[in-house]
């Protein structure tokens, strides 16, 4: 490893660093783990992430060593995606540029922060929609490791549906593009000597020989950030690796740019929230599946648990966004944003039919301050769970479940019977519209009693979650946490697939080793943390951090 590190510096524009307190740092992300690496680098370019590719390559062909290279961003990732042994790589240093706007495009590097790039686009009318809610703090580098998705994919999709095109480093040390690509195309790569040939004729003969497996041996859900995705790399007639890149999570290869499709930006006028009250899970789980129907731009819930935290620890952010008397069991948070005015009121007349029949009390905002104000009930409301005091803490362990979206009561009542049976404090919140729910259980990872308990809970959710037809990972991914519960929900035949995905483009399991694939119990047993606290998010101010990260 000496002998590498010294070699990286030498030919290296980019930076390295050994120190302890940023190794500490780069132990852990936002979630419950912690892998301890060797040196941090910081690449300043393409030609610095070829050079230590190339030169870790060398290293594995050797047989000496194993150096696992790990791509980072700003570290929010609550599953340990990017935490690793061996060599952590920051993009945010130098990497960090937006390269070209168009006019329905962006051009950007990994380490960019997707709410500057937000920013930029808003001011030409466009936007990013598969935002998710840490918009202002996670990279776009992320985000495309996650295919992240947030409060609008239930109407616009995932990032994965905006990816044109990824620049990548292949584990050979070849820079290339990967987008979709018509027969002739193909035929060119596949012509290719090298890795690059390889991959497309592997990837092509896999994807070609296993197709039933492919389209039916997934969960059916309307999110998915699970495996490797196979089964959008023949689409429209044409072939898109670039599909089986975007949510691998860095461990097939380096991304270094990305090109985006961009949508317009809808016009603050034309948006209108309907928030409904409901006095039980039953009623509001009819309501949320008859909204759905509508086709809204968001469909989001808050349950009472949740308000009652808010309650108890910041009642100010609830003042006025609730109905007076008793604490609803169920809000949910329905808006439109159709341009067409006719569609739109159409859209919003069913829609009160709908909350008139089932809701005992709604408001609807129209004014873009007035939905704001609302929206807090949501974003807000979630942040808080990171304040409370005590050691037992808001842990993400199970928070990104997601099951058929007409399953979404039948979710959250069995969940809540889990939660009862384990003697867990917990609160749900998250997409409606896709039946994504966020979970975190209070717990204290000092407590020896209280890591035994995880499991077992973790066991028997994930259990249910298979049983309700979802899958683990609707948009955080599957990391280490969720990886190990992802072969209880897909089956043998499409898990060999992945295995073998992966050793298409990564053969000396360079790339992020025991990530998505490969990943066991004894593993995320031995490195769950001790103590879980809020400053292992990322380097921000710790309000900050509160303010914005959520789930």
């Amino acid at each position: 490893m000496r002998k590498l590190l010294r070699t990286l510096s030498e030919r290296m524009a980019g930076d390295i660093s050994v120190r302890d307190d940023d190794i500490r740092y780069y132990s852990t992300d936002g979630g419950v783990f912690e892998l301890e690496p060797t040196a941090i680098v910081f690449p300043k370019d393409v030609n610095d992430v070829q050079v230590l590719v190339q030169e870790t390559d060398k290293v594995h062909k050797l047989g000496a060593d194993k150096v696992s290279l790990t791509a980072r961003g700003n570290g929010t990732d609550q599953g340990g995606g990017p935490i690793n042994t061996g060599l952590i790589v920051d993009f945010m240093r130098y990497m960090n540029q937006i390269l070209e706007i168009g006019d329905d495009y962006v051009v950007v590097q990994p380490g960019c922060l997707y709410g500057r790039m937000q920013s930029e686009l808003k001011r030409r009318g466009r936007y990013l929609p598969p935002y998710p809610a840490s918009v202002e703090i996670c990279t776009i580098g992320g985000a495309v490791a996650n295919n992240a998705a947030g409060e609008k994919t239930v109407k616009y999709g995932a990032t994965r549906d905006y990816v044109e095109a990824v620049q990548v480093v292949l584990s050979d040390g070849t820079v290339t593009w990967l987008h979709a690509m018509n027969d002739a195309q193909l035929d060119e790569r596949k012509g290719k000597s090298g890795l690059e040939g390889e991959i497309f004729r592997q990837l092509e003969q896999l994807v070609n020989n296993n197709q039933d497996t492919i389209n039916n041996d997934h969960p059916q859900t309307t999110k998915e950030s699970s495996g490797y995705a196979l089964w959008r790399v023949q689409e429209n007639g044409h072939f898109n690796p670039a599909q089986v890149i975007v949510g691998s999570q860095g461990t097939l290869c380096f991304v270094t740019a990305i090109r985006l499709r961009t949508a317009p930006l809808p016009d603050p006028e034309n948006v209108q929230l309907l928030v409904s009250y409901y006095d039980s899970l039953d009623v509001a789980g009819q309501a949320a599946q008859k909204l759905h129907e509508l086709q809204p731009s968001a469909l989001e819930i808050v349950d009472e648990n949740l308000i009652n935290l808010v309650n108890k620890q910041k009642p100010e952010l609830l003042e006025g966004l609730l109905p007076e008397g008793k604490v609803p069991a169920i809000v949910l948070l329905c808006e439109f944003d159709d341009e067409n005015d006719d569609e739109r009121e159409g859209k919003l007349a069913k829609a009160h039919a709908i909350v008139n029949e089932l809701a005992y009390d709604s408001s609807l905002k129209s004014t873009e301050q007035e939905e704001q104000e609302a929206w807090k009930l949501r974003r807000s409301a979630a942040a808080v769970m990171w304040t409370i005091p005590g050691k037992k803490k808001a842990l993400p362990i199970i928070e990104d479940g997601t099951v058929p979206p007409h399953k979404l009561t039948e979710f959250i009542t069995r969940a809540y019977e889990i939660f009862n049976k384990y003697d867990l404090e917990i609160a749900i919140w998250g997409h409606a519209g896709d039946a994504d729910l966020h979970m975190q259980p209070f717990m204290d990872l000092s407590k020896a009693s209280d890591r035994k308990k995880l499991f077992a809970m973790t066991d028997e959710f994930y259990g249910m979650v298979k049983e309700l037809g979802g899958t683990p990972a609707g948009e955080h991914n599957d990391s280490l946490m969720r990886a190990v519960y992802r072969p209880v929900m897909f089956t043998p035949e499409i898990e060999k697939l992945f295995d073998q995905v992966k050793h298409i483009f990564d053969p000396e399991n360079m790339f992020n080793p025991h990530k998505k694939v490969g990943v066991d119990f004894n593993q995320i047993k031995k490195h769950l943390r001790h103590e879980y606290t809020i400053e292992s998010i990322a380097r921000m101010k710790r309000e900050e951090a509160r303010k914005t990260i959520d789930r």
